[in-house]
């Protein structure tokens, strides 16, 4: 599998958007060895326009950067593509900065200073993603959700996940989000730990415990979360991937969308 994953990165072409003039030579060394093509832009404006230019299979930016910072330059980036992966890094303390903007799909959040190791990981993942939606007409289209449908359809499910997290844990989510992103619908959920949670997470010997109870926590209601949201689209749908980040307090839900013969 890994081998399989590295030889689609070598095809691939990235787009590392970073302010930071150290950081972001240090990680482009460590990126190009690794890919087709890198692009490099020093901030969202400069991003967004090789954006444009290159259309890159995959995008890593910063999120505090000048001029256009990193989840507006994807907002925009939203507006020309709706399949091309978006990965973001930021600092914890940027939290709050990626709970109260308008969902735009992001593909994974990496916490500074980076693991390569996860940066790697991550670009696999997206990039096995990606090849799946680009070699199939995608699910907006068969359904036959135009954009402002779409839109519509993502706030209900969003509207539905924030009372079933609610209903089963005592504490509603600060923020969900629900992009649909080819066949694939993402659900992230903003601070959800309970104070209990918060306790435990005092110590960082404990997240991966926390980590392990949240994942279980989805597993064990999988089917009513998928209940819940086939109502809502009138397909079948199933879980594939649950990803937890108890150090950002987001958890996300990705599941595969199948349309009806």
């Amino acid at each position: 599998m890994k081998e399989r994953s590295r030889s689609i990165l070598y095809n691939l072409k990235v787009l590392y958007i970073e302010d930071e003039e150290f950081l972001r030579e240090q990680l482009a060394s460590f990126i190009k060895r690794r890919v087709g093509k890198l692009y490099l832009a020093a901030d969202g404006e400069e991003g967004l326009m090789k954006f444009k230019e290159c259309r890159p299979d995959i995008v890593i930016t910063d999120l505090r950067m000048p001029k256009i910072d990193g989840l507006e330059m994807a907002k925009k980036i939203r507006n020309i593509d709706y399949t091309c992966p978006i990965i973001v890094t930021t600092a914890i303390s940027d939290v709050q900065s990626i709970i109260h903007t308008i969902d735009v799909g992001i593909d994974k959040y990496i916490v500074k200073p980076i693991d390569t190791g996860e940066l790697v990981e991550t670009m696999e993942k997206t990039a096995l993603k990606l090849y799946k939606i680009k070699s199939k007409e995608t699910v907006v289209n068969s359904l036959g959700l135009e954009k402002v449908r779409k839109r519509e359809v993502e706030l209900e499910i969003q509207t539905a996940m924030a009372k079933f997290i609610k209903s089963y844990t005592g504490k509603g989510p600060k923020n969900v989000q629900a992009f649909i992103q080819g066949d694939i619908l993402t659900l992230q959920f903003f601070e959800t730990r309970t104070i209990y949670e918060k306790t435990l997470l005092d110590n960082p010997q404990n997240i991966e415990l926390v980590n392990y109870s949240r994942e279980l926590f989805f597993k064990d209601n999988s089917k009513k979360i998928e209940s819940n949201i086939k109502e809502i689209l009138s397909t079948k749908i199933k879980i594939e991937d649950i990803i937890i980040d108890s150090k950002l307090d987001i958890d996300q839900i990705k599941l595969k969308i199948y349309t009806i013969d």
